[in-house]
């Protein structure tokens, strides 16, 4: 599994009606991601910033959340601008210090 947190700007019309109707978007997000054996794991709201909303999931790989970027962000039309960062758990940071002396490496000279 990988772990995904997004941060998206929606359109003016997009949010606009989101405001005007007071629509959970996680429900819709979920519906896109579980099919795919992914998991919604937390939607914000988020004011004051460059982005109406975060969220954090779950996607069995990189193939999954590509699919889920590519229908929600670039086909969906709603989204104006987006950030993705893949979150890496702290346990396999320390499993990838253990192999740094095995790598050898010469920086340029």
């Amino acid at each position: 599994m990988i772990t995904m947190m997004l941060q998206f700007k929606y359109t003016p019309d997009a949010m606009k009606a989101i405001l005007l109707s007071g629509e959970d978007r996680s429900e819709a997000i979920k519906k896109m991601i579980e099919p795919l054996g992914g998991n919604l794991i937390c939607t914000y709201g988020m004011q004051g910033q460059d982005y109406h909303m975060m969220m954090i999931a779950e996607f069995p790989s990189m193939k999954e959340y590509i699919a889920v970027a590519a229908k929600g962000i670039f086909l969906g039309g709603a989204i104006a601008d987006y950030k993705a960062i893949q979150l890496i758990p702290s346990n396999i940071i320390k499993d990838a210090s253990e192999l740094i002396n095995g790598i050898e490496y010469s920086p340029p000279s």
